[in-house]
């Protein structure tokens, strides 16, 4: 009778408790529904890779966005490049900014769509004019600078290096701040795909 008493006793304190932690404390499923997020841009393109480590590790869950392009409210773009992070967190990305330090994110600003548009062209045109050797890795750099005039950047060097590895292109970018000199590179992009980043579904002739 004890026993059944001590049981009963243990069970009413256990179910005590779960009614406290369900009328306390309140579990969500996702950031925004506590605080909304800041981000006001609109996604316009991002050119991605499965990460092959990455993906291992977490079964396949995970991801490595490489450059995405954000439009800005005052019409003025944002191309951010990033070094690793999980898939749906590209929502967040304008949240975090590039000031956090844990972020792994740098970003360029430009002024205006025609400034996009060239870059876009300027990617395409040194993918084509790249020549890449067969068995030598080779790399080579293009100054694109003139694309950050006008915009929040203006002043910085910005370049574009492109690599190969045997015939396949890539291409990053090489982000040079104008005071200190300091640098920031991004992660490269599988050169075929670059107009995933300006929301194209492009794919430009290898044989060029």
């Amino acid at each position: 009778m004890r026993l059944l008493i001590l049981i009963i006793f243990i069970f009413s304190n256990l179910k005590a408790q779960d009614d406290f932690i369900e009328s306390e404390f309140k579990l969500y499923k996702t950031s925004e529904e506590i605080i909304p997020l800041k981000k006001t841009s609109e996604t316009i393109g991002k050119c991605c890779q499965l990460g092959k480590a990455m993906s291992k590790l977490t079964g396949g869950l995970s991801d490595v966005y490489l450059t995405q392009s954000e439009l800005n409210t005052d019409g003025s773009y944002t191309v951010f490049f990033v070094s690793m992070f999980s898939i749906g967190f590209d929502t967040e990305l304008t949240q975090f900014g590039v000031e956090n330090p844990t972020s792994k994110i740098s970003s360029f600003n430009l002024a205006n769509e025609e400034k996009f548009n060239l870059l876009h062209e300027l990617m395409i045109q040194g993918y084509k004019e790249f020549k890449a050797h067969p068995i030598v890795k080779k790399i080579m750099y293009a100054d694109i600078s003139h694309v950050l005039e006008g915009g929040k950047n203006e002043g910085d060097k910005l370049l574009l290096r492109f690599h190969n590895k045997r015939i396949v292109k890539y291409v990053s970018f090489q982000l040079f701040d104008g005071e200190t000199g300091d640098k920031t590179s991004g992660r490269p992009i599988f050169s075929k795909f670059i107009g995933q980043l300006f929301g194209s579904t492009e794919i430009i002739d290898t044989n060029n």
